[in-house]
């Protein structure tokens, strides 16, 4: 009897967040399904047209655009994201100046705490083709200005390179937190046997932090598909077609042309990419061996 009471507090316990969890969750995701298999009015209720407006999507080419960039530049995010803040903490773990490796973290870390909006208007201002630090330079180097935000052969890798710069301090932060669990018996082991520095980061660090990185592999690709701050506030008229991606492709849809059948639409095919890469990741991955 109090085996079973102890159980049935736990269970209060956990309802509200339960209760959270469909509420803002479960409900949002049926109803949105919903929304996608009809042609809503805007004072409400709506036609039901099957499915039309996954038709409708699937046949537009400004869809397909817009992924081919989202899996364009997520790939590039991923690869910079995952790869570099592990560099970085890498370094930062056999610096041996420690006032240097906490200036370092705090300076990479500030900008993950500001918003794409703070982020985007401060390199709007440093990447500007008039009066803009960067063009400055050029310009006393005796160079021409250019349009960082404006040339579309230059903005693809420029969104990726600054999405990797915002989120930098934040994963090196994750992998060096991982390299300083490790046991300092190995490295210490590993000197004695003659290791070299770069000898036990390939042999010891690298092996060891192989759970570290599938986590902010996996967590760097689930953002991937949900990327729009970044796209919203630094596109323009100019780069519209070339860094486009669903998540702007379903607000032009749903909010700016009252079409919220076809976005509704459009976000589940998202959900569908998602759950796909997710599998693939986690059959590559292995992530159930991670720990064995």
């Amino acid at each position: 009897m109090k085996r079973h009471l102890s159980y049935t507090q736990l269970y209060l316990m956990a309802l509200p967040a339960l209760l959270y969890f469909f509420v803002f969750s479960v409900y949002p995701l049926v109803q949105g399904f919903w929304v996608s298999l009809q042609e809503p009015l805007l004072l409400g209720g709506g036609r039901f047209v099957g499915l039309e407006n996954y038709r409708a999507v699937l046949d537009d080419p400004a869809f397909w655009r817009a992924l081919q960039n989202t899996l364009f530049l997520g790939g590039g995010m991923l690869a910079v994201g995952v790869l570099a803040p592990l560099v970085l903490a890498i370094l930062l773990h056999e610096a041996p100046f420690g006032p240097l490796r906490n200036l370092t973290q705090s300076v990479t870390y500030t900008p993950h705490l500001f918003s794409w909006v703070v982020v985007g208007g401060i390199w709007i201002q440093v990447l500007a083709p008039d009066g803009g630090l960067v063009n400055g330079v050029i310009e006393a180097l005796g160079g021409r200005p250019v349009h960082f935000l404006a040339e579309t052969a230059l903005v693809k890798p420029l969104f990726v390179l600054l999405a990797g710069w915002k989120e930098l301090g934040y994963n090196a932060v994750i992998y060096y937190a991982a390299i300083s669990a490790l046991d300092p018996t190995l490295y210490e082991a590993a000197t004695v046997d003659g290791a070299r520095r770069w000898q036990r980061v390939r042999f010891i660090t690298l092996p060891l932090l192989r759970p570290t990185v599938t986590i902010v592999l996996v967590l760097t690709a689930v953002g991937v598909l949900r990327m729009f701050d970044q796209i919203f506030v630094l596109r323009n008229a100019a780069t519209t077609r070339s860094v486009d991606v669903v998540m702007t492709y379903v607000y032009d849809r749903g909010i700016a042309g009252f079409r919220l059948g076809e976005a509704a639409a459009a976000s589940f095919l998202v959900v569908a990419v998602g759950l796909v890469m997710l599998l693939f990741l986690r059959r590559v991955l292995r992530v159930d061996r991670v720990d064995g």
